[in-house]
């Protein structure tokens, strides 16, 4: 039997807000999808006058990895002719990032259709943490409306957490004059946990997913409000060598329509970004709030005591900024905290470079916030100064529990139930 999955149908439900996807697949193919929970996408506004050439975009943009990785075709009747194109770039991409991997699953189109979006408004993909900010003080002058999609960081069932983000962005000053854009899609919930086990390593979300699944939700609004520039904030820069799903490779050839996408801050360091956001907040003399943190253990806006957290604290302390400015708090113990938390977890190098970074940045930086005492905090910095930090994470990449991880994962989702109850035990 052939391996394939055949989208039959696209519908516009909810006042013409939502987009409902009714596909199927072969018995094979059919343990990489939740029956559970189909694929849809979930606007603010009737996107019901959306080409279906265009509306299927953000169903294509998070099945055709699965496809590529697990071999299988995907068929539809009709495609923006750009977008196609453009997939056939991408799966390069990602050839050329998983050597190890050979990349298979092909895409059939019935027709293909030649959109053009006219207009020249810009979009960009707002979080409100470090990369997003750096990329929004970077485009501030053609005033991006801000897109924020819910279901990628923050689960589509935690409406608390949502609700927190969405009175952040509305309520937030220096964003008061972009428009907000919220989407509901449920790219994280559609795939079983077989879909993490097609990499050798878990984390199929980051190294994979997450550029291409989170521009192409976009196409259905670019067609409405006319966006011919979306930009997506860079995660890494070109001295991290790893396997990323959102790079200038890839999420620059992804188009449809007249959208050019712009991967933005590949030339910035995380501190650089810091350095920048501290920087700008000075010059304008405007407080405004990071949201970096997304922990389950979180009560306040952020919770100032994961590594996430920890990392951007101390790059704004070293730019001599109050992080207590910055949506945080934290105080004197900061330090022996922050050494504390990391000592907890794994690492990995991408994770090691950001505290290097750190690192370097402390031992040049000469205009450091101190919350109480300068020679007591100094002491600490010295610790970072002089590696130490370092020198953990490389303990710990060295002795990885990589296998371990993984029979955790397996197990957790193959008794999710279970694990459900535990976290609900746990957490209350």
């Amino acid at each position: 039997m052939e391996r394939e999955m055949i989208l039959h149908k696209v519908t516009y439900t909810d006042q013409g807000k939502k987009i409902e996807y009714e596909y199927t697949m072969d018995n094979h193919t059919q343990k990489f999808f939740n029956k559970d929970h189909a694929f849809y996408s979930k606007y603010d506004i009737d996107v019901s006058t959306v080409p279906i050439s265009i509306a299927v975009i953000p169903f294509l943009s998070n099945m055709l990895p699965i496809s590529w990785f697990s071999d299988f075709t995907i068929k539809v009747n009709e495609l923006d002719e750009d977008f196609y194109q453009a997939m056939q770039q991408v799966k390069i991409e990602f050839q050329k990032q998983f050597p190890e991997y050979e990349l298979k699953g092909e895409l059939i189109v019935n027709t293909l259709v030649k959109n053009t979006i006219k207009g020249d408004k810009s979009a960009m993909l707002f979080s409100g943490g470090v990369d997003a900010y750096a990329t929004y003080i970077r485009v501030f002058d053609k005033t991006p409306d801000l897109v924020t999609i819910h279901g990628a960081d923050i689960e589509i069932e935690d409406h608390s957490q949502w609700k927190d983000f969405t009175d952040f962005v509305e309520s937030e000053t220096l964003l008061e004059k972009n428009k907000k854009v919220f989407i509901e899609t449920n790219v994280r919930k559609f795939y079983t946990y077989q879909v993490e086990l097609l990499l050798k390593d878990i984390g199929w979300w980051g190294k994979v997913q997450h550029g291409l699944s989170l521009i192409g939700s976009l196409a259905p609004v670019s067609y409405i409000y006319s966006y011919t520039s979306v930009y997506i904030a860079s995660s890494y820069t070109e001295q991290i060598n790893i396997a990323w799903g959102s790079t200038p490779e890839i999420d620059e050839k992804i188009s449809w329509g007249s959208v050019r996408v712009f991967h933005d801050g590949y030339d910035l360091q995380r501190q650089d970004k810091v350095d920048l956001i501290t920087a700008f907040a000075r010059k304008t003399a405007t407080a405004f709030k990071l949201r970096v943190c997304y922990s389950e253990n979180r009560e306040e806006f952020n919770c100032s005591r994961c590594e996430k957290c920890y990392r951007t604290i101390l790059g704004i302390i070293l730019n001599g900024n109050d992080p207590n400015h910055f949506g945080f708090e934290v105080d004197k113990r900061v330090y022996s905290n922050m050494f504390e938390t990391l000592h907890i977890g794994s690492a990995s190098r991408g994770l090691q470079y950001f505290w290097w970074e750190l690192m370097e940045k402390a031992k040049k930086s000469k205009d450091i916030f101190i919350f109480d005492d300068e020679k007591i905090e100094n002491v600490q910095l010295d610790r970072i100064r002089s590696g130490e930090i370092d020198q953990l994470l490389e303990d710990k990449i060295n002795k990885p529990k990589r296998t371990i991880e993984k029979i955790k994962f397996v197990l957790r989702n193959r008794f999710s139930g279970m694990y459900n109850l535990y976290k609900k035990l746990r957490y209350n």
